[in-house]
This record gives C-alpha cells, structure tokens and sequence, in this order.
C-alpha cells in the first residue's frame, strides 16, 4: 500500500536500487560458489578462478555502483535537506561502505587466483561474509523492523 503512495518520480532510482542489489546478491553467490567449486575439484580450478573474475569484472563491480547510484538517489528525494533518515536506511549504508572496502579486496584476490591457477581460499570466504551482512541489509530493506 505505501508503494502506493510513493509519487512516480521515485520509481527510477528505487528499480535501479533493487536491480543492483539482486544483481550484486547473485554475483556474490556466484563468486562464492565458484570458488568453493575450485577448492573441491582441482581439474577445474583455473577455469573457475576465470569465472570469479569475469563475474567480479562483469557482475559485481557494475551491480555495486547501480545500487549505490539507486540508493543515493532515493536517499536524496526521500530524506531531503539532512532530515531524519530511519535505522534501516544506516544499515543499507552501513553494509555498502564498507562491503565497497571487502569487494576490491575479493577483486584483487581474484586477480592474484589467475596467475596462481586456483580460487584463493580467502575469495568465497569474503564473499560468504559479504553475502551474510547482503542479507542482513535485504532484512532490514525490506522488513523495515
């Protein structure tokens, strides 16, 4: 009912939000599955690193920055001025900032997992966490408690 309400010029940047942020979900399940895939059978391993990093370059690095685009913007129509911004609104920040952070350290992780011919243990560790606070963040979206 109150999606209702929401006047139309809000429609955009609240798409573009969830979009990235379904995107950037199952980019991180991909690259978190796929790395754990490598550990498990070695014969694959390079091949699956190229995948991490295609998904990384590919899938999480665009889905990020729509999300943050879409979020920014819906902050700024919704809350404007400085108002009052509710708690879910600082969890959705408090993921993303410093998930940024985590996401070019997977990145560069996934980099390093080329050369060597094998998904880095710490890749689908990192985005297993990342995937966790992801979901924290959906909860907190969309339950609004």
């Amino acid at each position: 009912m109150l999606a209702a309400l929401r006047p139309n010029s809000f429609d955009l940047p609240l798409f573009l939000h969830v979009f990235g942020a379904t995107v950037l979900f199952g980019a991180t399940a991909t690259i978190a599955i796929a790395g754990y895939a490598s550990r498990r059978s070695p014969g694959n391993s390079a091949l699956l690193a190229r995948v991490v990093v295609g998904t990384w370059l590919l899938g999480i690095l665009p889905a990020f920055i729509v999300m943050r685009a879409g979020a920014a913007m819906i902050v700024d129509k919704e809350f404007p001025d400085g108002a009052d911004t509710p708690g879910w609104v600082g969890v959705g920040f408090i993921v993303s900032e410093p998930g940024a952070l985590l996401l070019i350290i997977v990145g560069i992780l996934a980099w390093i997992s080329i050369r060597n011919g094998r998904v880095v243990l710490a890749v689908p560790i990192l985005a297993s966490i990342y995937l966790l606070a992801l979901a924290v963040a959906w909860f907190a979206m969309t339950g609004k408690p």
